[in-house]
């Protein structure tokens, strides 16, 4: 696994021969598949034709339109999709697949799957039931929206201004492994625009890893579920509606501090201390 413009990657087999690069994902509704590698293997992908183009928009900006989809069954290293695929073009993207893990499994039964993530050392594991660890691990559950298949982490979050001034709301964040900040707030829904007006942070205007412009936050410190606290990160703003569950992203600057697993199957995320990142592994387990 690699880390490239702030996003993870990994080099992945799909369908159990093609090579091909996925960014790891957990806030998209579906997965996204390169039209090029589809139709250079149509027989392996069996590609199916919609009755209307399917348009995908993310929040960063990005748009895609799909025509053909893939059946529930796609193949990402050992992991099977639990939903349709979608075929998109996406060149200029540095992947050929959103991989939203959230939507696959990672053995035969037909439920979300668990995935352990290490970002310091650039691993990321799909484990058994039997692997979930026992004792120096914090957990806390998620809960799971039925329509995205989305999962969402919900306590305190609190914001503090550059006078020490400390503004605090409980909020729901989804887990977000394609979002390369820490923290994106959802302004389109009215209970977040007023939190983020209660906290008397002047808005600056930041840059998504892409490029693309967007109102940020820079509070003195942030911290969630009343235990995390971090110093100095920007938090986008989100203000174009989306049909999105909770009140933001959680992205991985949050993840990148902790080794992590994320239950899919039980809705739960499993916290504890990083190990070394000296002698990297970068490989998927």
């Amino acid at each position: 696994m690699t880390r490239d413009g702030g996003h993870l990657y990994a080099e992945v087999l799909l369908q159990d021969s093609v090579p091909a690069r996925a960014m790891l994902e957990s806030g998209i509704a579906f997965p996204l598949i390169d039209s090029a590698l589809v139709w250079s293997h149509p027989d392996l992908f069996r590609p199916e034709k919609l009755d209307s183009a399917v348009r995908f928009r993310m929040a960063a900006g990005a748009n895609y339109a799909a025509r053909y989809k893939l059946a529930p069954g796609l193949s990402v290293n050992g992991s099977r999709s639990l939903c349709d695929a979608y075929v998109v073009d996406m060149g200029g993207h540095k992947g050929d697949l959103l991989w939203p893990l959230n939507r696959f499994t990672t053995d035969s039964a037909a439920a979300p799957g668990i995935f352990g993530l290490d970002i310091a050392r650039g691993r990321l594991e799909l484990l058994a039931e039997e692997e979930l660890p026992g004792d120096g691990w914090t957990a806390y559950a998620m809960t799971r929206d039925e329509r995205s298949g989305m999962y969402c982490l919900r306590g305190s979050l609190a914001l503090v201004n550059d006078r020490g001034r400390r503004t605090a709301e409980q909020a729901e964040l989804v887990v977000d492994l394609g979002n390369a900040m820490l923290l994106a707030l959802f302004t389109y829904k009215p209970e977040v625009k007023k939190f983020v007006s209660r906290a008397r942070i002047p808005e600056l205007e930041g840059r998504t890893p892409a490029g693309k412009r967007l109102p940020v936050l820079q509070p003195a410190a942030l911290t969630f579920l009343d235990a995390y606290t971090f110093r100095g990160r920007p938090v986008l703003l989100l203000e174009n509606r989306m049909r999105l569950p909770g009140h933001g992203f959680l992205g991985i600057r949050f993840f990148e501090r902790f080794r992590v697993i994320f239950d899919f199957r039980r809705a739960q995320l499993r916290i504890t201390e990083p190990s070394p990142a000296d002698g990297a592994d970068l490989s998927i387990g």
